[in-house]
C-alpha cells in the first residue's frame, strides 16, 4: 500500500509542476480591426463566419495591401493570408491580464499544495 500511495504523490507531484508551468492568455474583450492588430504586435485571435478560431502569434501587413497571420509549424513561422471578408471578430491578446493570472494561478496553487503537505504532517503527528 505504501508503494501505490508513493506513486500516486509521484503522480500528483508530476501534475503540479505541469500546471505551474503552464502561461496564461487572456483575450481583451473588445473587437478591433486588423490594422490595430498590426499596430499591436502581439498575439491575435480571429474569429472566421464558420465559428472557427485561429490564433495568430502577430498578424502583418505586407506591402500588397493583404494581411498574414504567423502561425508556427514545425518550429518554423509561416504566414498564412487572412481572408478579411470571412473574419467576425479580432482580439488582442491582454498582457497584463495574462500576466497576473501566469503569476497568480501558480501562486495558489503552490498555497494550495503547502496547506495540504501542512494539514497531512499534522495528521501523522509530526509537529
Amino acid at each position: 500500500m505504501k508503494t501505490t500511495t508513493r506513486h500516486l504523490k509521484v503522480v500528483a507531484l508530476f501534475f503540479s509542476v505541469l500546471i505551474l508551468l503552464q502561461s496564461c492568455t487572456v483575450y481583451q474583450s473588445v473587437n478591433v480591426t486588423l490594422d490595430e492588430a498590426v499596430r499591436a504586435d502581439n498575439k491575435v485571435r480571429i474569429e472566421k463566419r464558420n465559428g472557427e478560431e485561429v490564433k495568430y502569434y502577430r498578424v502583418v501587413k505586407f506591402n500588397d495591401g493583404n494581411y498574414y497571420g504567423k502561425i508556427k509549424v514545425n518550429g518554423m513561422f509561416d504566414n498564412l493570408l487572412i481572408d478579411e471578408n470571412n473574419i467576425v471578430k479580432v482580439q488582442i491578446k491582454d498582457q497584463k491580464t495574462s500576466t497576473i493570472l501566469t503569476v497568480a494561478i501558480p501562486v495558489v496553487i503552490i498555497g494550495v499544495i503547502i496547506v495540504v503537505i501542512a494539514k497531512s504532517l499534522e495528521n501523522m503527528n509530526i509537529f
